[in-house]
Order: C-alpha cells, then sequence, then structure tokens
C-alpha cells in the first residue's frame, strides 16, 4: 500500500462525503433527509453487511474507514439513525451470531477480565437506560447517552482485526488523512468566516452546525472559535506523534501531522485541551531522552504560539495578534467568573449536586438533564450538557455506573504499566492521564469517541503482547 497515494486517496474521500451532505444533506433540524442521501447510505449499509456476513474483512474496512473519515456521524443518515449508528447494530450483531455458532459454548470460557469490564459497563448503561425510562426522560435523549456505550462490542471485532497488517495499516493512513483534511476543513471554514465569504446563520454556518456536529463562536477581529466533536481526539492524538518524535528520529509525515494537529488546537482553544496537552507531555518525560524532550516540548510550546498569532493577526488585517483571548482563557481556568461558558460551567455545578444527592446510587438515568439560568442567554434553560464529565456520570448512573468506570479505567492503568517493556507504553499512558484530564470539563470517556479510544488502547495493548511473546 502506498503511502502518500493511499492519504491522498482518504483525504479527497474525506471531501468526498462532506461535499456530498451539504448538498445532500441528511435530516437536520431545519432541512429534511434528501433521498439520494438515504440511498448511498443503505448501499454502503448493504455492502459492509454483504461482506462481513461473508467473513470478509473489507466489510470491517467499511466500518472503520466510516468511524475515521466520517467525523461525528452526522454526514450519512437512514432517516433518524445515522449510517455509523446502523453499522454499530448490523456488524456486531452478525458478527455474535457467527462467533456463537461457531463456537457455541466455548464462548463462556474464553471470557477475559476486559471482556467482563466492558459487559459490566455495558450493563451499567443499560440499568441507567431503564432508569431514566422510569424517570420519563426523552426517549430520543436516553437513545443517544445509550448508543455509544454499545460501541464498546467493536473491541471484541477489533482484537481480531488487529492482528493484520494490513487493518492497521489502513487505519494509520485513514488517520493521518483525517487530520490533514480537518485541518484543511478548519481553514477554509476560518478563512471563509473571516473574509466574509461565509457568514453566522448562512447555509454553510447550519452545516457545519447541524451536519458536521460543530460549534463556531465570533471572539471578534474576525476571528471564529471552530469547534468539532472529533476534536475529542485532538490531545490523544498529538501525544502519540510527539511520543514518537521524541522516541524516534524525525520524519515528515510526525512534524506535518503534528503541525496540522497544533493548527487545528489554535482554531479550537478549548481551555481543558491544552491543560491535558501539558499534563500529557509531562507524562511522556524520560530521563534517558530528557534532552530531546524538553527540546520537542519547548518547540511544540512555540510552535502553537506563532500558529496561533499568525492566524490571528492575519484574520485582524494586523489589528492584533490574539494574545489577550488567549490569556483571557487561559486565566478563566481560575477564574470562571471573566468568561460567560465558564460561568455557566459553574452555575450548573449547585445543580447537578443537588441531582447527585436526590439520586446517589441509582442515578436519574440517561437522558437527564437540568434547568440553569444562562447569562449567554439571558433566562432559564433546560440542557442535557452537563459540562462536568465524572458528575455526569455519577448523576445519570449512580453509584454503580462510576464504579464501573473507574474499574475499567484501573484495569487499563495496570495493563498499560504492567508492559511499560513494550513499545509504545509510555505513550499510551499519556494518552490515557491525558484523556482522563479531558473528561473533568467534557463529555469525554462517555462520548463515542472516548469510547473507541479505550478500546483500540486495549487492542493495542493485547497485540504488543502477542508480537512480544512471539
Amino acid at each position: 500500500m502506498n503511502s502518500k497515494n493511499t492519504i491522498t486517496k482518504f483525504v479527497a474521500l474525506y471531501f468526498a462525503v462532506r461535499l456530498f451532505s451539504f448538498f445532500f444533506t441528511p435530516a437536520t433540524p431545519l432541512l429534511i433527509q434528501n433521498p439520494l442521501n438515504t440511498l448511498v447510505s443503505f448501499l454502503i449499509l448493504a455492502l459492509a453487511t454483504y461482506w462481513i456476513f461473508k467473513k470478509d474483512e473489507r466489510g470491517w474496512y467499511i466500518v472503520a474507514l466510516e468511524i475515521i473519515l466520517g467525523g461525528s456521524g452526522g454526514y450519512l443518515k437512514l432517516g433518524f439513525i445515522s449510517l455509523r449508528t446502523a453499522l454499530l447494530l448490523v456488524s456486531t450483531t452478525i458478527f455474535f451470531i457467527q462467533k456463537i455458532l461457531l463456537t457455541k459454548i466455548t464462548l463462556l470460557k474464553q471470557i477475559k477480565i476486559e471482556h467482563s469490564l466492558i459487559l459490566a459497563l455495558i450493563g451499567a448503561a443499560c440499568l441507567a437506560a431503564l432508569r431514566g425510562l422510569y424517570m420519563n426522560h426523552g426517549r430520543s435523549a436516553i437513545f443517544s447517552d445509550f448508543i455509544p456505550y454499545l460501541f464498546l462490542l467493536y473491541y471484541f471485532p477489533l482484537c481480531e482485526l488487529w492482528l493484520l497488517d494490513r487493518f492497521r495499516e489502513l487505519g494509520k493512513h485513514a488517520i493521518v488523512a483525517a487530520i490533514f483534511g480537518n485541518a484543511l476543513m478548519i481553514l477554509i471554514t476560518q478563512t471563509g468566516l473571516s473574509s466574509g465569504l461565509f457568514i453566522l446563520q448562512d447555509n454553510y454556518y447550519h452545516w457545519y452546525r447541524d451536519v458536521a456536529l460543530g460549534k463556531i463562536t465570533d471572539l471578534n477581529f474576525h476571528f471564529y472559535r471552530l469547534v468539532l466533536n472529533e476534536h475529542l481526539l485532538l490531545i490523544p492524538l498529538a501525544l502519540y506523534f510527539l511520543g514518537d518524535i521524541i522516541k524516534n528520529k524525525i520524519n515528515k509525515i510526525n512534524i506535518s501531522v503534528l503541525f496540522s494537529l497544533l493548527f487545528i488546537l489554535a482554531n479550537n482553544l478549548t481551555r481543558i485541551y491544552i491543560v491535558a496537552l501539558a499534563v500529557g507531555t509531562l507524562a511522556l518525560f524520560s530521563f534517558k531522552k530528557w534532552k530531546r524532550w524538553l527540546a520537542v516540548s519547548i518547540l511544540t510550546t512555540i510552535g502553537f504560539m506563532l500558529i496561533f498569532v499568525i492566524i490571528h493577526t492575519l484574520a485582524s488585517r494586523g489589528q492584533s495578534f490574539g494574545l489577550e483571548i488567549f490569556g483571557l482563557r487561559l486565566q478563566s481556568i481560575a477564574s470562571p467568573q471573566m468568561e460567560e461558558s465558564s460561568l455557566s460551567r459553574l452555575l450548573l455545578l449547585p445543580k447537578i449536586l443537588e441531582e447527585i444527592k436526590l439520586h446517589p446510587i441509582l442515578g436519574s438515568g440517561l437522558g437527564d438533564s437540568i434547568t440553569v439560568y444562562s447569562p449567554i442567554f439571558k433566562t432559564n434553560i433546560i440542557t442535557p450538557n452537563f459540562d462536568w464529565g465524572y458528575l455526569e456520570i455519577l448523576a445519570e448512573m449512580g453509584l454503580y455506573g462510576l464504579t464501573a468506570w473507574i474499574f475499567f479505567i484501573i484495569y487499563i492503568n495496570y495493563k498499560i504499566y504492567k508492559t511499560k517493556y513494550l513499545d509504545n507504553s509510555q505513550i499510551f499512558l499519556a494518552i490515557l492521564y491525558s484523556f482522563l484530564i479531558i473528561n473533568i470539563t467534557s463529555p469525554g470517556l462517555f462520548h463515542v469517541f472516548g469510547i473507541l479510544l479505550f478500546i483500540t488502547l486495549f487492542s493495542s495493548i493485547k497485540n504488543n503482547l502477542i508480537n512480544y511473546s512471539v
């Protein structure tokens, strides 16, 4: 597989999906489902289903490429259900039925600790979903909160697929292409908004918000903060490539990818991401290569600041370097009253604690929401976004759900630490710690991308152990 050609083709596919969804839109709050979008989604699902049923690995390639190149999964839909969810339900159903028919009763004997922890998390989510129904929460909200936990089931086929060199190679190329594609998409969006080609509330804005599932915030001086759901993996990916640069020789791909990730972060500007990057970078420290670690860390920090200043200076037509915005967002970590989004999060805190006190053991169930005063809209609003990751788990899933998560995380940390003699173990620890930081103020752990990150870590550790034993 030629790396450059494959990455180029995947970048082209990345933008083809987005252009298609722009002109042939899926269902959104403002637009109805385009029939062609439904047809293409059905054909992709049918092809993947056929190949997986025939035990052809190409079916799983479709699943992997949809996840990696498909962003938040809102571009292709089959009516009310996304192609991503449809692929999940169909592919895992076929996989487990075939496994049960093949192994029969011996399947139960193959269950290991990680399998038990995964099933325990899914079981906790099921109980929380039933609890949500009992508490009369909206069914669509319960469904949205529950579906990410089902992505844990991908761990079982992923363990087998990870042993295939072609699958791992395709995944790496697709991830690199997705990073390049995302950086270009952010560049196009920032340039379009800054120049006036795009304006807030126009067609592109609504596509970015309702289909790409992103967020655009005007920070003045023609500079916009641009966020997409897939940016949740921004820091884990940055740490992976940072760790590879520290550990191995510098190559063009690593530098290009890291630059792209820093460019995305400079437009995203999520505070907790920056904190997580700092924590993860510290976790990459090595006495053997401390000079290289120090040089890479300093150059990365300088590079990020330069990228941000250049972007803001160009956007503002030379009126501002943007350092006042950057400084304000960092200061608001310690003084949340300085920024409306931080103040909103602070106002949510007592409401969430009240919910926890009401149902500490069973939780209030999935699909829960909170009524709180919004300083942005100057009125009371009902929001499903708790903005406090660990507290949201405790509020919705109760003590049993939080306990399931704690055991799951401890076991991952134990497995990584136990394999510290293997390649990438320190990088995996840095990724894990950074993601635990992100979950403080973001729904990281129980987001689809968080779930996929954890099962990828599990599979990668298992594959490293197999290679080492051989």
